[in-house]
C-alpha cells in the first residue's frame, strides 16, 4: 500500500510539459515526446544517406545500375571508356577485329596446356589451336543470332542530345550493319589470333 501511494505521488510530482499549446503525457509516463521522436528519426536518416557509399548511378534509382567508389573512380571509367567496345570513333570492323586478336590468341593456351592431347609431343599445339578456331567460329555464330534477335529494327529517328543541345551521335556498333560488320571483324581477328600463337608455339625457342 505504501509503495503504491509513493509512485502515484512521483508521479504527480513530476512536470507537465506543454508543446505547441498541448500538454504532452509522454513526460509523465517516462518517454520522449513525438515531435522529439520524429527529429531523431529524420536525422537518423540524413546520416545513413550521407553514410552509403553505393548509390543509384546520378541519384536515379530507375536506372537500374548501381555507382559506388570503384565503378564512378576516374581510373576506371577511363580505362572502360578506351575498351575497343566503346570507342565509337572506331569502326565496328576494327573493333571486332582487335577485340577477335586478343581473345583468339588466349584462347589457345588453355587447350593446350589443359587439353586431352596436352602428353602427346608435336600433337597437343595442333590440337589446341584447332579447338581454339573451333571455339571462335562457334562464338561468331552466336554474336551473328544475338545481332538478329537485337537489332531487327532500324535505329530510331529521334537522336540523344546533350544539356546544352548538341547532337550526340549514335554508336554505329548499335544497329544491324555495324553489328554484322563487328561479327566479320571478330572472326577474322580470332581466327588470326589463333594462326599467331600456333605460329609463335613453334618458333619461340624457351616455349619447348
Amino acid at each position: 500500500m505504501q509503495t503504491a501511494m509513493a509512485s502515484s505521488m512521483s508521479l504527480a510530482a513530476r512536470p507537465v510539459t506543454r508543446v505547441a499549446g498541448k500538454t504532452s503525457f509522454g513526460s509523465i509516463a517516462g518517454l520522449a515526446p513525438a515531435h522529439r521522436v520524429r527529429a531523431q528519426r529524420s536525422a537518423f536518416t540524413v546520416r545513413a544517406e550521407k553514410s552509403q557509399v553505393v548509390q543509384p548511378i546520378n541519384g536515379d534509382p530507375f536506372i537500374g545500375m548501381l555507382e559506388t567508389p570503384v565503378t564512378s573512380s576516374p581510373l576506371v571509367a577511363n580505362f572502360l571508356s578506351n575498351l575497343p567496345a566503346y570507342r565509337t570513333g572506331v569502326s565496328p570492323l576494327l573493333r571486332g577485329t582487335e577485340i577477335g586478336l586478343a581473345h583468339g590468341f588466349f584462347l589457345v593456351g588453355p587447350f593446350i596446356k589443359l587439353g586431352p592431347l596436352r602428353n602427346v609431343p608435336e600433337v597437343a599445339e595442333k590440337a589446341g589451336s584447332v579447338a581454339g578456331a573451333g571455339l571462335v567460329v562457334i562464338l561468331a555464330v552466336c554474336l551473328a543470332i544475338y545481332g538478329q534477335a537485337t537489332f531487327q529494327q532500324e535505329a530510331p529517328e529521334i537522336g540523344t542530345k546533350t544539356l546544352s543541345g548538341r547532337d550526340l551521335p549514335a554508336d554505329p556498333l548499335k544497329s544491324s550493319q555495324g553489328w554484322s560488320e563487328f561479327t566479320a571483324g571478330w572472326l577474322v581477328g580470332g581466327l588470326s589470333g589463333v594462326a599467331w600463337a600456333y605460329i609463335l608455339t613453334q618458333v619461340l625457342p624457351y616455349y619447348r
